[in-house]
């Protein structure tokens, strides 16, 4: 009879490894975002045709990829525009016209230069609260995987002061099916235990309603939470540098071969899926840590755009 209540307990606490302990642990959504709901010009959105918007007299005096991220920045316009206007600059003017021709040129570039600028801010935007959420996650995994480490150094602690017991009680014991009820139980003990150390994780309640993930995991045509300059360059295959795919496909890509997302056909990559791009929900410090790690590995594409940005800057002073 003692062996049947023996094993009846192993059972109960395997099957008490499978569980996880939820938290009190509330975690603020919203001190990542940014603090106004920004409103963009609807005059200096990207062209969704850039070819069509190329002219012989850009494709003249700027490379190629220096359009492609003036076009980011919506500034072709202006950049026809400062063409005409330093072309009548360098037209014979009179004397009295000439200083208000090159006054318009540096007023044309400055404009140029303040909208190129803004841009750079909101790529910085986007990679500082990349970054915030990030740290966000990290910060909650570090708390859960501190409460996984004790409750694991209790059970081990338990499992060798039962070991120690059973190995003192058989020798005690005369009684030969005693030693033996007295060995095996506390081997099973020590082996329920051990069970539950490897599962039975702490997970919290993790939500985030403003998902910069979901869209490029979605790689949707258009963003409500990226800023339209950032989105199109992540969307564009041409910033990349093979030309073929886009930097927010190739950050999918990524995502999957490098085993955060493995498997996001199967049931419990869907359930993972739902979890990291929906609205949030109960995380253990494993899945934290991947959706910090997914967080970073984006803004470190978010932050290459500036190297465009730069590029373009560089062309734009020499002018």
């Amino acid at each position: 009879m003692p062996k049947i209540y023996l094993c009846a307990l192993l059972l109960t606490l395997a099957s008490c490894a499978g569980t996880r302990s939820t938290t009190r642990l509330r975690v603020a959504a919203g001190y990542c975002d940014p603090p106004l709901s920004y409103r963009y010009d609807p005059a200096l959105l990207p062209k969704a045709n850039f070819e069509a918007a190329l002219t012989p007299a850009l494709l003249a005096h700027y490379p190629r990829r220096n359009l492609l991220a003036a076009n980011a920045a919506g500034i072709l316009p202006q950049l026809q525009e400062l063409l005409a206007l330093q072309e009548t600059a360098n037209w014979p003017q009179p004397r009295r016209q000439q200083p208000a021709a090159d006054l318009a040129v540096v007023r044309q570039r400055q404009r140029i230069m303040d909208q190129v600028i803004l841009v750079s801010t909101a790529v910085a935007s986007v990679a500082a609260e990349l970054d915030c959420e990030g740290e966000r996650a990290d910060q909650v995994a570090g708390y859960l995987g501190e409460q996984d480490d004790r409750r694991t150094q209790r059970f081990n602690v338990l499992s060798i002061g039962i070991g120690a017991a059973s190995g003192i009680g058989t020798t005690v014991i005369e009684n030969k099916s005693g030693q033996y009820a007295f060995g095996i139980g506390g081997g099973l003990l020590a082996a329920g235990l051990g069970l539950l150390t490897l599962g039975g994780e702490h997970t919290a309640e993790f939500k985030h309603p403003r998902n910069l993930l979901a869209d490029v995991w979605g790689e949707k045509p258009t963003s409500d939470v990226f800023p339209p300059s950032v989105w199109y360059m992540l969307t564009e295959p041409a910033f990349s540098n093979s030309g073929q795919t886009s930097l927010a496909h190739n950050t999918r890509q990524r995502w999957e071969h490098y085993g955060q997302l493995a498997r996001p056909e199967s049931k419990k990559g869907r359930q993972f899926a739902a979890l990291l791009f929906g609205q949030g929900g109960q995380y253990s410090a494993d899945e934290l840590t991947v959706r910090a790690n997914m967080l970073n590995e984006l803004q470190s594409a978010v932050r290459l755009l500036n190297q465009e940005l730069q590029g373009l800057l560089l062309v734009l002073n020499k002018e």
